[in-house]
This record gives C-alpha cells, structure tokens and sequence, in this order.
C-alpha cells in the first residue's frame, strides 16, 4: 500500500478510474506527516474484552497489529506524558488489571460502557476540549487511545470515503436567502444524522456508536501536529459558524473561536464582503489545496473558479454553501450533507423531500431555529451516541420568533421525537412541513405517507436502520457477543438489505407495508396551486 500504506486496505480497493482518489490519499498523508488515523469507540459485550480488544493496544485485535510501531509514541509515555500509556506503564491501572483477569466480565462491561467523550472531544463544552482533540491526534501512529474505552481501529482515507451518504443540494432565489437557509440547516443536522443512523459496525465490528461521520471526518484530517489543537476540526466535520446577516445580533450566535486566513479576510472585507460571509470563505482557506490538475493550475481567477473550488470541494462539512459557477443559469445552492443512507428508496426519498419541503418553509415563514453554535456542536456530539434518538438536543423552542437573543431561556433539550413530531410547545418539523404544503395547497398521499413514515421513525414506532442491524446481528446465531461480525453475519445482513431494497423482503417491523402501497391509477402527483 505505498499511496496509503494502510494495514488493512490495499491500493488496488481505491478507485483507478479517475487520477482524484489515489492523489486525495497520498496527499492527505503526505500532508499530516503520517496516514490517517480514525479512532471510532469499540462497542463492549459480554466476550469482547477477551475475545476482540488486544490488550497492548486498546483497539480491535487483528493479525496485522504486530506490525505496529509504537516506538516514537513509547518513547514520549516514558517522558511522562499521561495519555496513551505504554503496556508497561499502563499496568498498574485499575482498567488494565480488569483486562488481564481481574475483573468480572459484567463489571467491565459496565466500565467500558458508553464511550468516552474522548472520541468526539471536537464538540465538547468543557475548558479540557483542545487537550482533548491533541491527545486522541496524538494517540498515532501508534493508535494508543482513551484508556478508558477500546477502540476500532481504521487507517485509510478508504474506510470514511468508502461510506454512503445522503446528500440533497436545493437552488435558493438568491444569495440573502441562500444564507439564510444555510444557518437554519446547520441548527437542525444534529437531530437529522440521530434520526437517520445507519452505520451501528465498521470494519467488521460493532461500534459505541450509529453514525458514520467521525470515521469520515478521520479518514481525511491532513492536519499538521503543529496545527492541532489550533485548528480544532478536520476538514471534514461540522459547519463552525454562521454565515447569513439576516438578523442585527447574528453574529452573537459564533460563540466558538475558529481559525481564519487573515491576509484573505482582510481582502475580502476590502473588497466589500460583510464580515460574516468574509469570515466563512477565510476560514475554508486555513486548508491547502489537496488536488491541482496541471491544466488548472495558470488561470485568470476572474474567469474560472478551479482554485477556490480546489478548496471549497474539500471542505466537507454537514452544510455546504454553493456559490454559482460563472456564466452559468444555475444559482446559490445549499447542500444539505450530514443524513447516513437507508436501506430502501423509500426511506431516501422520504428525507428527501422532507429536507426540500422543510427548506421551502423556512423560507415562507421566515423560521429562526439558531442556537449558539456550541450548542450545535455539543448536539453533534450528542448525536454520535448510540442509540441517539434516546438523547435530548438544544432547540429554539418558538422558530417562529421575530426577536430572538442567545438566552438559554430561548433554548430547550429535547428529544428526536419532539423536534419532528412536537409537543404541547413546540410545533415539530413534520408540523411545519404540513403548514407550508396547506399554505401553499400541496396535497399528496405519497409524502404523507413520507411524513407518517419519519414521524413514526422519530417517535421509535419504528427503529432507526441503525437499530435495526444492530438487533440483526446481535440476535444472529453466530453471533458469539464479542462485538465482531463473522462473514456469515455479514453476507446474511447483506443478503437481507439486498432484499429490502429490491422489495423482495418486507419487515413490519422496520418498514410497515401500509406506507409502501403503490400510487393508485389516477393518484395525483405533489402539486401546489
């Protein structure tokens, strides 16, 4: 694996077909001065401590660990640094005396479970949030993490690219509304990756974890040393700051600091962009270009946009804000990013038009959801909890506000199940959605249905897909309770989404046939008046 040089993933699994991956890959490491480190927490059954988490390392036990070199990393524990101790010194702790036989398995379940927030340090609220993010950066090569928590393992750009993803980009009348959409959209993704969890195992193991995007935001952190915990996120994670004007205190809401390039923020407010958005595009330019072709590197930047996209494509976060290309019929568009993928059609066009149809009523009603941004990012965090339906996320209890302030009396926890259905406060998104489609005289069997099947899904009438494997495997009879999937799991769980997509199985209890039912002859098409 000379481009990755993974343990795990040859180079021959990326794609050939386009000159882009292989060159993302090597680049990426070349970058960070090491490959790819992604830590995602290991979840803990009954065996797993014995039969799946090698000891020395505290991840995922796999033939090719002994090819590990852990030496720059051990020779810096034996200086005294606290985190990622060596066996050697790690031996006297009370965790790794349970590890080696003195502990009972259920008392070490009970330690192990749930996952630090180590894991998503990115996010957290505490004033230890930056030593955090250096410590888990810290941890590789040798992948040495939390000693409180196993991890699996991963080491290739592949294991996060190689992730599905639902992604629904929407064109806005303008740049104002555009904006505006945007900073709506960054508020709710938290609730919406809860809701549409799909990823319970990776790399053949089951995760603490439901989500996807900590092994993409992983898989692609070209960070230097010297730039963490300077620079607090890779540049694949979550949106860091507002960027619409819309309301006099918007900016009041950036309560996070984040690294900007000064020298391209004092162009362009010179050039006359407003602080926010000046903000926004200097602070994609913390990043280098990972990418250059040899016939876009000399051009006229007046007329063609191949370097500022060589920047704006590789800053992959959960919204991405989409200036038009020039001479070009296309607007400003906003790209909704953060949704896992779900088994079936149904479920992927269900959020699909439930984002577009939300989208279009925050622009009629005018909604505020904001938040503090580190509310945002605590939500974020919060959402790669398993089973994160059952967590509680910070929302502005009356969207519909005109005058809206960061007081935390503005703000209320609430579950999944609240922010899409309501409560006796709070309206619930699939409520907005039914507001705008009677404002507007939309009328269509097939998106109640859509609207049925997410306030069901919300409410955990149904599992999330996330669930739903996780309940596949671990009730498989060769499921032997030590987090790992054998290859006939594997092919089983494969064979039976295989059949829920086509259509050829159905499971009451995951996608009810009654939401299924094809359109009658005559069934009228989504249409407004």
């Amino acid at each position: 694996s000379d481009v990755s040089q993974s343990l795990f993933v040859p180079d021959i699994c990326i794609n050939q077909t386009h000159p882009r991956f292989f060159t993302l890959t090597r680049n990426i490491r070349l970058r960070r001065g090491r490959k790819v480190c992604i830590q995602v927490p290991l979840f803990i059954d009954k065996n797993t401590i014995e039969q799946t988490v090698d000891s020395k390392y505290n991840i995922d036990d796999t033939p090719v660990n002994r090819n590990i070199s852990c030496k720059a990393t051990e020779e810096k524990v034996r200086k005294g640094n606290k985190f990622g101790k060596s066996k050697e010194v790690a031996e006297d702790t009370t965790i790794s005396s349970a590890i080696n036989g003195n502990g009972s398995t259920d008392d070490l379940v009970l330690l192990y479970t749930p996952a630090t927030d180590y894991y998503y340090a990115q996010y957290g609220t505490t004033e230890d949030k930056a030593k955090l993010v250096e410590q888990r950066y810290n941890a590789c090569p040798c992948p040495t993490p939390s000693v409180t928590h196993p991890c699996i393992y991963m080491d290739c750009m592949a294991f996060g690219m190689g992730c599905h993803c639902l992604q629904v980009t929407m064109q806005l009348s303008d740049i104002k509304e555009a904006r505006f959409v945007y900073d709506q959209l960054v508020v709710l993704c938290p609730a919406f990756l809860a809701v549409t969890s799909a990823t319970p195992f990776q790399k053949g193991l089951l995760c603490d974890s439901d989500v996807r995007w900590l092994t993409i935001a992983g898989s692609v952190d070209d960070r230097k040393k010297s730039e963490v915990p300077r620079i607090i996120k890779s540049r694949y994670d979550s949106v860091s700051a507002y960027i619409s004007d819309k309301i006099p205190n918007a900016n009041d809401f950036n309560d996070n600091h984040i690294e900007i390039n000064k020298s391209h923020y004092d162009t362009l407010i010179k050039e006359g962009l407003d602080p926010m958005l000046a903000q926004h595009v200097a602070h994609m330019f913390i990043r280098d270009p990972l990418v250059i072709y040899d016939q876009a590197i000399d051009i006229d930047n007046k007329t063609r946009m191949e370097h500022f996209e060589s920047i704006q494509s590789t800053n992959w976060q959960t919204i991405r804000f989409k200036p038009p290309p020039p001479d070009s019929t296309i607007g400003w568009r906003v790209e909704f990013r953060v949704m896992d993928i779900m088994p079936t059609p149904f479920e992927n066009a269900a959020f699909s038009v439930f984002i577009a149809l939300l989208t279009k009523a925050i622009v009629r009603f005018e909604l505020f959801m904001y938040t503090k941004m580190s509310l945002v990012d605590e939500n974020m965090g919060t959402a790669h909890r398993r089973n994160p339906c059952g967590e509680t996320y910070h929302t502005r209890r009356n969207p519909f506000c005109t005058r809206l302030t960061t007081s935390d009396d503005e703000i209320k926890k609430m579950t999944v199940n609240e922010i899409f259905n309501g409560s006796e406060d709070y309206i619930g998104l699939i409520e907005i959605v039914r507001k705008y489609m009677r404002a507007v005289s939309m009328t269509s069997p097939l998106i109640e249905r859509y609207l049925t099947f997410i306030s069901m899904r919300a409410s955990g009438a149904i599992p999330t897909t996330a669930n739903y494997f996780r309940d596949f495997i671990t009730k498989h009879a060769d499921y032997k309770q030590d987090s790992r999937l054998t290859e006939q799991i594997a092919l089983d769980l494969a064979l039976h989404v295989k059949g829920l997509a086509e259509g050829s199985i159905t499971d009451e209890s995951y996608l009810p046939s009654h939401l299924l039912q094809e359109e009658k002859v005559g069934e009228k098409r989504p249409r407004s008046d």
